[in-house]
């Protein structure tokens, strides 16, 4: 069996590393604060198996990813997909990651809930003079309402747009993926981890589970976008979990990895973020500053992702023979 560990922890590559790291960093909190973690056992549990899967995932570049001129046409289509997901199951494991956080977030400070969230009202007081939520959009604009909600709700296209670009180039074709894609891949994946890993620490709700804020703000209008995105967070709305913002440190965590092989499509994927980060707040799920603070660590975690896949130039591999 420890040869087997062995040989598997060899052949993963830097975004194997992080999830696996985060992966165990929560199992180990869940664990510690055990008391203060609604249903510990289960998130142990999941995160378990989530490693269990992780060794057993079969290795990059195995021959079963390759097309055979014997398959017939059904099973060339489900080798495609399944071989994309192989390359793509980080990505899988974001929204479980992130509903968990509803029972994390206040692990470490139980007996002060959300304690956090009334500096994030201080810091957008003392940056805009008001609260965001408080002098946004305070007499109906119902067109105004349904574009913010669009590009609140581009946040899930970017990130599948994103991986799909990324795919459909030479890692369609090759034995693995190019260094392109694992820089996405791996940026991307910084940049949500940089971003869920101060939920426990900085415990915050945003403002539209302010009852006694929101009370006295008027309902968005819309007929596509805008009930679209309220059902969504009513759905799979996390209380916790809003500093930084994780939309926002995905989103340019994708984008410096793109811009890695993919400038121009890193460029347009960037120009909606920004609309995305104006909508994070317009929309009241987030406070101003948690979208600054999601930039930073996007960007932050980009870099790390691009230094950890970064390829050998000519002058380095020169260098170190």
């Amino acid at each position: 069996m420890a040869r087997f560990i062995a040989s598997r922890l060899s052949s993963w590559i830097a975004v194997d590393w992080a999830v696996a790291t985060y992966t165990l960093g929560v199992t180990i909190l869940a664990l510690f604060c055990a008391r203060s973690v609604p249903r510990w056992p289960l998130l142990v549990t999941g995160h378990g198996a989530v490693l269990a899967v992780l060794l057993w995932l079969p290795a990059r570049g195995a021959q079963w990813e390759q097309p055979h001129s014997a398959d017939p046409s059904w099973r060339r289509g489900p080798r495609r997909l399944v071989r994309f997901l192989r390359y793509t199951y980080p990505a899988l494991l974001l929204t479980p990651f992130f509903e968990e956080v509803q029972f994390t977030v206040n692990a470490i400070s139980p007996s002060h809930p959300y304690w956090f969230e009334a500096h994030l009202y201080a810091a957008d007081r003392m940056l805009f003079g008001t609260t965001p939520a408080l002098s946004i959009a305070p007499t109906p604009a119902p067109i105004l309402d349904e574009l913010m909600h669009a590009l609140y709700f581009s946040y899930y296209l970017l990130i599948i747009g994103g991986i799909v670009m990324a795919w459909m180039g030479p890692s369609r074709a090759g034995r693995t993926p190019d260094a392109g894609f694992d820089a996405v891949m791996t940026s991307m994946m910084f940049g949500f981890f940089l971003a869920y890993v101060w939920y426990p620490f900085l415990p915050a709700r945003g403002p539209w589970e302010n009852r006694e804020l929101m009370s006295g703000l008027r309902e968005f209008q819309g007929f596509l976008f805008t009930p679209l995105a309220r059902w969504i967070i009513e759905k799979a709305g996390v209380s916790g979990g809003c500093f930084p913002s994780a939309h926002v440190a995905g989103t340019w965590g994708l984008i410096v990895g793109l811009a890695a092989a993919h400038r121009r499509q890193a460029r347009w994927v960037g120009l909606l973020a920004v609309g995305l980060g104006l909508a994070c707040v317009y929309t009241r799920y987030h406070h101003a500053v948690d979208v600054f603070a999601g930039l930073i660590v996007g960007v932050i975690g980009g870099a790390f992702g691009r230094a950890l896949t970064r390829q050998p130039t000519r002058c380095d591999r020169s260098f170190q023979e």
